[in-house]
C-alpha cells in the first residue's frame, strides 16, 4: 500500500475540486486531487452549459449572488475566449405568464446594471414583426412582449475543468482521476487524512493531509460517512434533466427562455454546436446520483413545452438524441421549501464544531462562479493550517509545441477552440507523428493526436474520458459510436494496451454510454441497453489492466 504527504487532500475533481485545487496549489500547498471517477464527470458534465448571472436569482432577493456571477462571467468571457462566448438570449412573454411584461422589463434593467463593465449590449424589446424576423421560430400566439438580452455560454465545461486542473498541475498538484476515497482518516478529533484505491486497477492507497477538503458535489454527505462520524447532512440535491435534440440544421439560432405553461418553470433551448439543448427540470433527488437518470415524464415535459415554444419546427421524441441528468449540490433545506427558491449560494463548511477539525465541505456552487468559490476555499485553507510547508516544486517537462501548418485549416481552428493557447501543443503530436494527424472518426475534426494529448497530459484513461470529456465527440450525434475503436487503438498504444484490453476498452465506453444517458433516437446506432451482449457488458468495471 502505497503512501504520500500532503498539505491539501481535495476529495472531488469537479469544476468546484478543479478550481480549489488550482488556487490552493498557486499558493505552494502541496495539493493531490482524488476523483472516484474522472474529472468532470458528475454534476459538472450535467448541466445546461450556460454561464450567467442568474437573472431568476434577483426573483428571491440575491442580488449580491447576481453581481458576483456577473462580474465572473465577464472574467471568464476575457480570459477564456475559446471555452465561454457570449450568447444572445430571447425571453418571450405571453398572455397568462406568471411574470408580466413590466416585471420581466425592471428584472433585465437591473441584470444590466449590475454588470456595469459587460462585454455583451444592453437588453432590448422587440415588436412582434420583428421577433417573426429576426427569430421566426418562436411562437408569437398571444405574445405580450420578447425581448433580447446577453449571457453566455461554456462550449465544454469538462474543458473548462480540465484547464483549471492544468493550472493545479503546473504548479505541482498530483491529480488522481478513478480514485475512490474508502476512509478519510480521523486522529484526535483531526482529519489526517484518506484511504483510496485505484478504481481501474485494484491498487490501495494511504494520504496524510494537514486539511482535507470535502469537494465532491451530491456526493458530499457519502464523504462525510466516510469518516465513520454521524455528520450534519448537507446537501438537499435537486435532479436537473437535460435534452439534447438534431433539427437538422433548423431551430432558433439564439438562446430561447421561456416559461414553461404547465408550472412556469424557466425552460431553455440553446444552441449548441450542431445541436439544440432543451432544459431544465428541478426535482428533488435524494437517490444515489451515479445512478441519476431523466424519467419519462420529464422527456415528455420538455418535448411538450419545447415545441409550445417552438411550434414551426415539429419538435418530436424522433428528434432527441439523449437525455442527460445531474444532481445539483445544493444545501439542504426544509422539505416545505420550493425547489426554485433553494439558495444557489456556495458554502464552505467547516465540520470542527462537529468533532471532526481540519475537514471543510464545500456545498453548492456553480460553473460561472467556480474561481470565485476556489478562491474562497483556498482562504479557508490558510486560515485553518497557515502557510504552505516550504518545499520547491519540480518543474514539469517541456511540452514540444508546433504550428503544424500542414493540418488542415479547419483542424487548425478546431484545436485553438479546443486547446485554446495549448493548440500547439496538440498539434505537435501530429507533426511528430502523421497518423496522428488523422480525425478519429469521419463525423468529427477531432483527430488522434488529442488522444495522445489526453492520455498524456489531461489523465484519460478511458475511451469515454476522451470521447466525452477530453472532447465531445460522445456527445454529438453518432454518440462517439464510429470512434471508439480508433481511439482505443491510439490509447493501446500509449498505454501498453493489449488487443484484448482494447478491444474491452470499446465495449466499457458503449456501456457507460447507457449508464450515464437515455438514448432516444435509434438512428444513432446504439443498441438497446437489453440487447448488450454478455461479452459487452462483461468487465464494464474498467481495464483491469
Amino acid at each position: 500500500m502505497a503512501t504520500a504527504d500532503y498539505d491539501v487532500i481535495i476529495i472531488g475533481g469537479g469544476i468546484n475540486g478543479a478550481a480549489t485545487a488550482s488556487s490552493v496549489a498557486a499558493r505552494g500547498y502541496r495539493t493531490l486531487v482524488l476523483e472516484q471517477d474522472d474529472f468532470a464527470s458528475g454534476t459538472t458534465s450535467a448541466s445546461t452549459k450556460l454561464i450567467h448571472g442568474g437573472l431568476r436569482y434577483l426573483e428571491t432577493g440575491d442580488a449580491r449572488l447576481v453581481h458576483t456571477s456577473l462580474q465572473s462571467r465577464e472574467r471568464l468571457l476575457r480570459e477564456r475566449p475559446h471555452l465561454v462566448r457570449p450568447m444572445g438570449f430571447i425571453l418571450p412573454v405571453y398572455e397568462g405568464d406568471p411574470r408580466p411584461a413590466w416585471y420581466i422589463r425592471s428584472g433585465l434593467a437591473l441584470y444590466d446594471l449590475l454588470s456595469p463593465r459587460k462585454v455583451s449590449p444592453w437588453h432590448s424589446s422587440f415588436s412582434e414583426r420583428e421577433l417573426q424576423r429576426f427569430e421566426p421560430s418562436i411562437s408569437t400566439d398571444r405574445l405580450k412582449a420578447a425581448y433580447l438580452y446577453h449571457d453566455a455560454q461554456v462550449w465544454s465545461p469538462e474543458r473548462l475543468t480540465l484547464e483549471y486542473l492544468a493550472q493545479a498541475r503546473a504548479s505541482g498538484a498530483d491529480l488522481r482521476n478513478h480514485a475512490a476515497v474508502d476512509y478519510i482518516i480521523v486522529d484526535g478529533g483531526s482529519a489526517r487524512g484518506v484511504d483510496f484505491h485505484d478504481v481501474l486497477t485494484g491498487k490501495r492507497s494511504t494520504a496524510s493531509g494537514r486539511l482535507v477538503v470535502n469537494a465532491a458535489g451530491p456526493w458530499v454527505d457519502a464523504v462525510l460517512d466516510a469518516t465513520g462520524r454521524s455528520l450534519k447532512r448537507r446537501i438537499g440535491g435537486t435532479r436537473g434533466s437535460h435534452l439534447v435534440i438534431d433539427l437538422n440544421g433548423r431551430g432558433p439560432k439564439h438562446a430561447v427562455l421561456a416559461s414553461a405553461k404547465s408550472d412556469a418553470r424557466p425552460m431553455f433551448v440553446t444552441p449548441w454546436l450542431d445541436h439544440h439543448i432543451i432544459g431544465t427540470t428541478d426535482v428533488r433527488d435524494d437517490e444515489d446520483p451515479s445512478d441519476v437518470r431523466a424519467a419519462g415524464w420529464e422527456i415528455d415535459y420538455m418535448i411538450a413545452e419545447a415545441a409550445r415554444i417552438l411550434p414551426g419546427l415539429g419538435i418530436e421524441h424522433r428528434n432527441v438524441l439523449y437525455a442527460y441528468s445531474g444532481v445539483r449540490p445544493l444545501a439542504r433545506a426544509g422539505d416545505g421549501v420550493f425547489e426554485g427558491a433553494i439558495s444557489r449560494r456556495s458554502i464552505v463548511a467547516d465540520h470542527a464544531s462537529e468533532g471532526v477539525e481540519r475537514l471543510v465541505s464545500l456545498v453548492g456552487g456553480k460553473l460561472t462562479t467556480a474561481a470565485d468559490f476556489g478562491r474562497s476555499a483556498a482562504e479557508a485553507v490558510a486560515q485553518q493550517i497557515g502557510r504552505p510547508r516550504a518545499r520547491g516544486i519540480a518543474a514539469l517537462p517541456k511540452v514540444p509545441t508546433s504550428r503544424a501548418v500542414f493540418l488542415p485549416p479547419e483542424t487548425q481552428e478546431h484545436l485553438r477552440m479546443v486547446y485554446g493557447p495549448r493548440a500547439p501543443e496538440v498539434a505537435a503530436y501530429a507533426a511528430s507523428d502523421s497518423s496522428l494527424a488523422a480525425p478519429v472518426s469521419a463525423h468529427h475534426r477531432d483527430i488522434g493526436a488529442q488522444v495522445a494529448y489526453a492520455v498524456e497530459h489531461e489523465g484519460a484513461r478511458t475511451v469515454a474520458d476522451v470521447l466525452l470529456r477530453r472532447t465531445v465527440v460522445g456527445l454529438t450525434k453518432d454518440l462517439g459510436r464510429s470512434a471508439a475503436g480508433p481511439t482505443a487503438e491510439v490509447m493501446a498504444r500509449r498505454l501498453g494496451w493489449s488487443d484484448e484490453v482494447r478491444d474491452q476498452a470499446v465495449r466499457d465506453y458503449f456501456a457507460e454510454l447507457h449508464r450515464r444517458f437515455v438514448v432516444i433516437d435509434s438512428s444513432a446506432g446504439i443498441p438497446p441497453s437489453e440487447e448488450l451482449s454478455s461479452d459487452e457488458v462483461d468487465g464494464v468495471e474498467g481495464l483491469g489492466g
